[in-house]
C-alpha cells in the first residue's frame, strides 16, 4: 500500500507537472513567480554544434549489429553451459529464442490468425499483425520462420539505434546520443529486442515516428503512426504524441488570444495527416472482424484467456507486492514480480525526471506508456514491455552527463542483469 501510494504521488506530480508545462507553451499566460520559472523552464539541450560525420549513422548500425550478434553468440555459448546436453546445433539453439509469446507470432506469420487456433478458438488474435507479416516476407527467402523473426529483430533494432541516435542529437549533445543507445542496449531486458518478439520492430517503427514528428513531417509521422498501430496496441497513442508537439510548436491558444484563426486553420490543416495514425488500428480491429465477426475479439480473449485488463496501476502494484510475500520459489519470485516492482519504480522516477529534461512529447508518451502498461490486471511481460519506453534513456543519459563514475557503474549493473536475465530466458524461467 505505502508504494502504491509514494508511486501516485510520483506519477500525478509528473503529470500535473507536464499539464502546466504544456499549458505554457500553448500559449496560457501563466502566473510569473520564482515557482513558476521554475517548473516551466526546460533543463536539456546542449551548446554541441559539431556535426557528425558523413557515416556516423552507418557506423552506428554496424556497433549495434555487432553487439546483437555478440550477444547471440555469448547466449550460444550460455545455453550450452546452463543446459544438458552440451552446445546445440544453430538451428537448435535459434528454436530456444523460440518460447512463451514467440510461437504464436511464428504460427501467425506461417498460417495466418483464421487457421492458427487453440482449443477451437482464434485466441491469438491479441498479437498483432505487423511483426508476423514482415518475418513472413522475409522467410520467403531465408525458408525458416525462426531465422527470420531473428534477423527482422537484428535489422530493426540495429536501425533504430542509428535513427535514436539522429533524434537525440537534434536536442542533446553527441555524448548523450551515444550514451543514451549504450543505455537502452545495455538495459536488463534489452536482448528482447533482437529476440522474436515484437520489441526490436517496435523500437525502430516508434523511433522513426518521433523523428517524423519532431521535424514536423506530419504526413510522415501519419504513416509511420499508423504503422507502429499494428504492431503494438500502445502504437496508436501516438496521435498524442504527435498533437503534444504541434501544440508547442504552433502556440494554438496564443493564436486564438490574438483571433489569427486564419493561421490557426491552416496550421491545423496541415496536421490532418496525423489522422492517418489510426488507421493501423482500425486495419487490425477489421482483421477481429473478418476471422471472429467481432472487431473487439481480442478484448475478450484478453479477459478470459489471461485474465488481461486494464486496472488502477496502484491496485496491479499491491497485487506484485503480496505476490513477492507468497511462498514462491526465489527464481519465480525475481523473474515475474519483484523485477516487475523494480521497473515500475524507476519508469516512474524517471518519468518525473523528464519533464524538465526533455520535451513535452516525449514526456507525454512516457506518461501514457506507463499508464497503460502498469495497469494491467496481470502484468504478464512487463519488464519486457516497460524496456520499451525509449525517452528514458536519453533522460538517463542527461542526468549523467558530468558523472562518469555513475555512467561507469550504471552501465556494468545494467549489463550485469542483461546476461543473467539472458541467460534465465535461454533456459527456460519464466522471463517474458
Amino acid at each position: 500500500m505505502i508504494l502504491s501510494i509514494l508511486l501516485s504521488v510520483i506519477i500525478f506530480a509528473a503529470l500535473a507537472w507536464f499539464l502546466l508545462r504544456l499549458a505554457g507553451e500553448s500559449g496560457v499566460t501563466l502566473p510569473r513567480g520564482k515557482a513558476v520559472d521554475f517548473l516551466t523552464a526546460y533543463k536539456y539541450g546542449s551548446d554541441d554544434d559539431e556535426k557528425d560525420g558523413k557515416y556516423t549513422l552507418l557506423k552506428i548500425f554496424l556497433y549495434a549489429l555487432a553487439f546483437r550478434v555478440i550477444v547471440f553468440i555469448l547466449g550460444w555459448a550460455a545455453s550450452g553451459i546452463f543446459s544438458e546436453g552440451g552446445v546445440p546445433s544453430f538451428l537448435d539453439y535459434c528454436e530456444k529464442w523460440n518460447l512463451w509469446d514467440a510461437p504464436h507470432y511464428l504460427d501467425i506469420a506461417q498460417y495466418g490468425y483464421s487457421h492458427h487456433l487453440e482449443d477451437g478458438q482464434h485466441l491469438f488474435l491479441v498479437f498483432f499483425p505487423l511483426y508476423p507479416l514482415v518475418v513472413r516476407i522475409f522467410a520467403i527467402a531465408l525458408r525458416n520462420y525462426t531465422i527470420s523473426a531473428l534477423v527482422v529483430s537484428f535489422l530493426s533494432y540495429s536501425a533504430g539505434c542509428a535513427l535514436m541516435y539522429k533524434l537525440v542529437r537534434i536536442d542533446y549533445s553527441r555524448a548523450v546520443a551515444r550514451r543514451s543507445v549504450i543505455f537502452l542496449s545495455v538495459s536488463p531486458f534489452a536482448f528482447f529486442f533482437g529476440g522474436v518478439m515484437t520489441e526490436g520492430l517496435f523500437f525502430l517503427i516508434v523511433i522513426a515516428t518521433f523523428l517524423a514528428i519532431r521535424r514536423h513531417n506530419w504526413l510522415g509521422a501519419g504513416v509511420l503512426g499508423a504503422l507502429a498501430a499494428l504492431t503494438r496496441s500502445v502504437g496508436v497513442l501516438m496521435i498524442i504524441v504527435a498533437a503534444v508537439e504541434w501544440v508547442q510548436c504552433e502556440r494554438p491558444i496564443a493564436l486564438i488570444r490574438g483571433k489569427d484563426f486564419k493561421k490557426l486553420g491552416k496550421k491545423f490543416v496541415s496536421a490532418l495527416p496525423l489522422l492517418i495514425i489510426p488507421v493501423g488500428t482500425l486495419v487490425y480491429l477489421y482483421i477481429n472482424y473478418r476471422v471472429e465477426g467481432n472487431a473487439f475479439a481480442f478484448m475478450e480473449y484478453q479477459k478470459e484467456h489471461w485474465s488481461m485488463q486494464l486496472q488502477y496501476f496502484g491496485k496491479t502494484v499491491n497485487m506484485l507486492v503480496s505476490r513477492v510475500n507468497m511462498q514462491e520459489s526465489w527464481s519465480f519470485i525475481v523473474c515475474m514480480f519483484l523485477s516487475d516492482i523494480v521497473s515500475i519504480v524507476i519508469t516512474a522516477v524517471l518519468t518525473l525526471l523528464a519533464v524538465r529534461r526533455t520535451r513535452s512529447m516525449y514526456t507525454s508518451f512516457m506518461l501514457m506508456y506507463f499508464f497503460f502498461n502498469a495497469a494491467a490486471s496481470w502484468p504478464l511481460s512487463l519488464n519486457r514491455y516497460m524496456s520499451c519506453i525509449f525517452p528514458a534513456a536519453w533522460v538517463l543519459a542527461s542526468l549523467t552527463e558530468k558523472r562518469k563514475n555513475a555512467v561507469e557503474l550504471i552501465t556494468v549493473c545494467s549489463a550485469a542483469l542483461f546476461g543473467i536475465f539472458l541467460a534465465g530466458y535461454l533456459t527456460g524461467h519464466s522471463i517474458m
